[in-house]
């Protein structure tokens, strides 16, 4: 894979617990590094991307929810 730099990362984490997005911040990066592994870039330099929506139960870990964000900006950025 080439290079994904991401500046900034907006989240609205509406209807999760504080916790579990506290956990879930720390543990985006490590969750990205594996979603985004052999993978192919899908995307030249753009400044914006809406990466959407992901329907999230209320007792989602941080660790869950970290894997299912990244699996969504993954399959946004890249192509298998």
């Amino acid at each position: 894979m080439k290079k994904l730099r991401i500046d900034r990362l907006d989240l609205d984490l509406h209807g999760v617990t504080p916790a579990a997005a506290e956990a879930a911040a720390g543990q985006l990066g490590p969750a990205l590094a594996r979603a985004l592994a052999d993978r192919g870039l899908n995307v030249r330099s753009i400044q914006r991307l809406d990466a959407g929506r992901i329907a999230v139960d209320a007792n989602l870990s941080g660790t869950a929810l970290a894997e299912r964000i990244a699996e969504r900006v993954a399959g946004t950025t890249t192509k298998d």
